[in-house]
């Protein structure tokens, strides 16, 4: 799985066999980081697709058995298999693959590293979570946010958990719909404006209506 066979560090690992730590992806956030590496696939430079995906490496750590759990690029990881690659750079944080899978899933939601929420939002058992990236499913609010925050309207929160208060912040105001680019132009003006609102106040990377890269 993991050339080079070191536990800690940057390696290249097949991305089929990343196992990830959240259920859900945005879609449309898929889309647009694969149209963005497929601008940096140039046949005649191979070296600069190599440059681009090294500075998008996916963050894990290494689980049970060795196995690379995803805590961060799960889109990168998900975009480049559709694409065809069939490994990836990754950067490996931790080492807790001495861990039983009871002991290992505590140390994981102890460093906020799982978020297990559905397409609806719901909180679900570790169990749930998919084998793959491909086995992950579309939160359109996810999406959503991601180009909110790519919009300026609030800062990048510092982990995951700030992305899925965003989602869920946004699920609860905003609903058009996401199936026409009409429709989900009309959901991001209204998410844009949602964010520099009192009412997103206390959530993480707010602006309080500037907007800020």
């Amino acid at each position: 799985m993991i050339e080079g066979g070191s536990l800690r560090g940057k390696a290249i690992a097949e991305l089929a066999r990343l196992r990830p730590t959240q259920l859900t992806l945005g879609f449309a956030q898929v889309l647009q980081k694969q149209e963005v590496t497929q601008r940096h696939a140039d046949p005649h430079d191979r070296a600069a697709l190599r440059r681009f995906m090294r500075r998008h490496r996916i963050k894990t750590i290494a689980g049970p058995g060795g196995a690379l759990f995803i805590v961060d690029h799960h889109h990168w990881a998900r975009a480049w298999l559709e694409l065809g690659y069939r490994c990836g750079p990754v950067r490996i944080l931790r080492d807790l693959s001495r861990l039983s899978p009871g002991a290992f899933w505590k140390r994981m939601r102890a460093l906020g590293h799982v978020h297990p929420y559905d397409e609806r939002g719901h909180h679900l058992d570790v169990q749930a979570l998919p084998a793959t990236v491909m086995g992950m499913r579309d939160d359109p609010y996810r999406s959503l946010a991601a180009f909110t925050r790519d919009a300026g309207a609030y800062r990048k929160p510092g982990n995951a958990y700030g992305d899925f208060r965003w989602a869920a912040f946004f699920r609860e105001r905003v609903e058009e719909d996401f199936g026409t680019i009409a429709g989900f132009a009309l959901a991001l003006t209204q998410a844009i404006r949602l964010a520099g609102s009192s009412e997103a106040r206390r959530l993480p990377g707010f602006c309080g209506g500037g907007a800020k890269k």
